[in-house]
């Protein structure tokens, strides 16, 4: 096997393989083939980007990378995956991180307690040199950062000759750099496991019909439909079709991005309107370790504003620490008094702090099942007074179940119902999957496609070609209002009679209703609890938003324990709901599930969809939660809440013990070199803290 030595240094080596795509059984077999290699203390390898991560003594260097090269890749070693192997990358960050902290400590131990003064002097000036430069090069910018700010006070160090000092200053800046690296890496770990929507099953292009199947069975050259409402299960190119894109979860951007033939695809973006064929390029999982990597850079690029405020002050402090020192010298006319402002700075703990904090906070959230794509939409989340439901599948609970059929045309109602499924299984939403399940109970088979083609009318319904004629299925308002269907005289009062409080379904061929199918949508176990909780955390304000009837509307209203409700709603009218609360002055928080709710859960300051939502609802979500409980939303706002806390406690704490050491070096009492290691030693101690957990391990869930 290729590969290539992309770093080396004392007792690591890593590589990276040029093995073609590993998987992890071949990922395991690997590391125990270098493992067997005396000398190799351990071995990580990850499939993802194929590096080789060993930690081996000198002497077995050599025979590690021999083994490697003499790996085929056609017959790679193969170890079983255990099921508990998904908490391995964390264990080894785990282990990662030690070591280099342990590392750090002994060398900063060995040096003052081996190595000659002068030794450590001119080891100290080498160390300085990287710090130097990274302030000249702010300098060069035009930007007076706290770069530069550490920079002078390391060299103000060595000028007045106190080497083991500045030694001190550069571990403790160093053992803050690793100790956030870790923060950090724990949480793309985290985030890697549930920011991406994984589709089940994919539609593959046939002659004739489409066929569902399953995903592990898709292949590289394999035609897929997608349509609006699904996740793109793989990456691919377009052959055919037109449609637009919710890629914000790869990009960033809120605009949708326009497909055609010759575009290409990423798996994980969502089909909000149209429908394209997909011609597969990457296997399944494949082209989804670019999207991972992207999603999670841009997670954590969304900065919360406390945390954006947080480091904007600490740059903005150190033209205040640079003036200070001139102002201290100018009147004391002593240097080291004036350096106490320089040492003693609050910029650093500030800057250092606040993203420790709120990175740590949302590694917790994951580690609870809930994906938060961005330290803002905590602080959205923590700020929100207002929370917004969408009924079906939300407050509601998400799997509904088909409680009656009705005839209203030619049609009897198997065949209401058969025509039904045939056309809902294209959409991944709870209602269509209660048709879909209802008709299999019934043993009503479609093996063979009763349509020609099947169009999604965004935030609407369903429409298809049947022999000829159009179908229709969807809403009262989608069939009677805006298909100008005519219902026959008494079939409401017949539907409310025979299935009084569900939703319903309406089907209708050739202009003419052939039925109804009425769905019951039972309230999620503990839902009013749940509600309850929220308002006792601040969420005062709890609107229900339904496209039923109203007394369906009223009766699910009452039994949640909503204050408002709004029935009869058109789905693209959600977010005009949720704009009028924004406009009010609330902050919003909306939940939902389904295909029609992407543009509410975008008009809300925070959106949230649950782990049975539709793929769509997952995808352009702020928040995820990766299991079926309300009850998480719940920890969510405590959470969320209980960060903000200890964002002001951490910067009033930094305010007042580093006023107070700098009053103490600047009247005499406290020396420069203890100022300064009290100083470093907080700072550390502090962002040590803001790794603990937010909540105690009493308030895991067991919903």
């Amino acid at each position: 096997m290729h590969y290539t030595v992309v770093r080396e240094s004392a007792g690591r080596l890593r590589l990276r393989l040029h093995a073609g795509s590993l998987d992890a059984g071949e990922a395991r077999g690997i590391e125990a083939c270098l493992c067997e290699v005396a000398g190799v203390h351990a071995a990580e390898v990850h499939p993802a980007n194929q590096s080789v991560l060993l930690r081996l003594s000198p002497a077995a260097r050599e025979e590690a990378l021999a083994r490697v090269a003499a790996l085929d890749v056609l017959h790679l070693p193969v170890r079983e995956v255990p099921q508990d192997d998904v908490e391995l990358p964390v264990r080894l960050e785990d282990e990662r991180f030690a070591l280099e902290a342990d590392e750090l400590m002994v060398w900063a131990a060995l040096r003052r307690m081996v190595l000659l003064m002068s030794v450590r002097a001119a080891w100290a000036i080498l160390k300085s040199l990287g710090y130097v430069a990274k302030g000249l090069a702010c300098l060069m910018r035009g930007q007076l950062a706290v770069e530069v700010l550490d920079a002078t006070a390391i060299t103000a160090c060595l000028l007045r000759g106190t080497y083991g000092e500045a030694d001190t200053i550069m571990f403790l800046l160093r053992l803050s750099d690793v100790m956030q690296d870790h923060v950090s890496r724990r949480t793309r770990l985290a985030l890697e496991q549930g920011l991406v929507v994984q589709a089940g099953t994919a539609w593959l292009v046939g002659e004739g019909s489409d066929v569902e199947v399953s995903l592990d069975q898709v292949r590289v050259g394999d035609v897929l439909r997608v349509r609006a409402g699904a996740t793109v299960p793989v990456g691919g190119e377009v052959i055919r079709g037109d449609a637009a894109l919710n890629e914000a979860t790869m990009t960033g951007e809120a605009a949708l991005a326009h497909k055609q033939a010759g575009s290409t695809v990423c798996s994980g973006t969502a089909v909000e309107e149209g429908e394209l064929e997909v011609r597969v390029t990457a296997p399944p999982g494949q082209a989804r370790i670019d999207a991972i990597a992207q999603m999670v850079e841009r997670a954590s690029e969304l900065k919360s504003s406390s945390q954006g405020r947080a480091e904007r002050l600490a740059d903005g402090l150190v033209p205040v620490a640079f003036a200070s020192f001139l102002g201290i010298l100018a009147v004391t006319r002593n240097i080291e008094k004036a350096l106490a402002v320089l040492m003693v700075d609050y910029s650093c703990a500030i800057r250092i702090s606040t993203p420790i904090l709120v990175m740590s906070a949302m590694r917790e959230a994951a580690a609870r099942d809930v994906v938060v794509k961005g330290g803002k939409y905590l602080e959205a989340l923590a700020e929100a007074d207002t929370v917004v439901f969408d009924k079906t599948g939300t407050l509601t609970e998400a799997s509904p179940r088909l409680a009656t059929v009705l005839s209203a045309g030619t049609m009897d109602e198997s065949q209401v119902l058969r025509l039904a499924a045939c056309i809902e299984e294209h959409y991944p939403h709870s209602v269509a999957r209660a048709i879909v399940e209802g008709a299999r109970q019934r043993g009503l088979s479609h093996e063979h496609e009763l349509h020609a083609e099947v169009s999604y009318v965004v935030a609407h319904g369903i429409a298809a070609r049947v022999g000829g004629g159009k179908a229709v299925i969807g809403s009262a308002h989608f069939v009677f209002e805006d298909e100008d269907v005519t219902c026959p005289e008494g079939f409401f009062e017949r539907v409310e009679a025979a299935s009084p409080g569900t939703s319903r379904v309406y089907l209708a061929c050739g202009g003419e209703l052939q039925g109804a199918l009425c769905i019951e949508d039972p309230l999620r176990p503990g839902v009013r609890g749940t509600l309850e909780r929220l308002r006792s955390l601040g969420l005062s304000n709890l609107v229900m938003l339904t496209g039923d009837s109203a007394h369906a509307a009223q009766v699910a209203a009452r039994e949640a324990g909503v204050d408002r409700y709004f029935a009869q709603v058109l789905p693209e009218d959600k977010a005009t709901y949720v704009e009028r609360l924004e406009a009010e002055g609330h902050r919003v928080v909306m939940v939902g599930d389904g295909i029609n709710d992407s543009p509410a859960l975008a008009a809300a300051s925070v959106s949230v969809a649950l782990a049975d939502a539709s793929d769509i609802a997952q995808t352009v979500a702020d928040i995820s939660i990766r299991d079926a409980s309300l009850e998480r939303l719940v920890l969510a706002r405590d959470l969320s809440g209980r960060l903000q806390r200890r964002i002001v406690s951490r910067y009033r704490f930094i305010v007042g013990f580093n006023s107070l050491l700098i009053v103490l070096g600047v009247i005499g009492i406290l020396p420069l070199t203890t100022a300064a290691t009290l100083h470093n030693l907080s700072t550390v101690a502090i962002a040590a803290s803001n790794t603990s957990s937010l909540l105690p391990d009493r308030r895991r869930l067991t919903a």
